[in-house]
């Protein structure tokens, strides 16, 4: 088993599903593959959001093109309960892994879902996106929040 990343000191979890306009927000994925089988790309280096960048992407939406890391918003994020994040943890339950080896990801060391739920979440993220098509039910039903 890989050891786990080193964490930043203190630094805050950072929330893999995030929105362009979350605070910290920074891309970390491309999302490539089809509508019906999603994957996302990780990027080598950092990118952050700037509003210059998201300009270019015209009448795109910035989730349908890349994923968002952000600091993780914790109790205002209707995905956290019971102090943890709830959707980490149902995607490692519900959705099957798309890779055996865990994929180069520069946010691992300060990912909530990898903090928590460990190598199992990083199995099955690259088919994560934030928008989910309306034929992924199994991904739709595991981003639902519970209650």
């Amino acid at each position: 088993m890989a050891a786990r990343p080193e964490r930043r000191g203190d630094a805050p979890l950072m929330c893999p599903s995030a929105q362009p306009d979350m605070e910290e927000a920074r891309i970390f994925g491309v999302v490539g593959g089809t509508a019906a089988a999603p994957e996302v790309a990780y990027l080598k280096g950092d990118a952050t959001v700037t509003p210059e960048m998201l300009e270019q992407l015209g009448d795109l939406n910035p989730t349908h093109v890349f994923r968002f890391a952000a600091r993780c918003e914790e109790g205002r994020c209707g995905q956290y309960k019971d102090g943890r994040c709830s959707l980490g943890q149902r995607i490692a339950a519900m959705l099957p892994p798309v890779t055996q080896a865990l994929p180069s990801c520069q946010i691992r060391a300060s990912c909530r879902w990898y903090e928590e739920v460990g190598a199992a979440a990083c199995r099955r993220c690259p088919q994560v996106v934030t928008i989910v098509p309306m034929d992924q039910a199994e991904l739709r039903e595991a981003a639902r929040p519970e209650g």
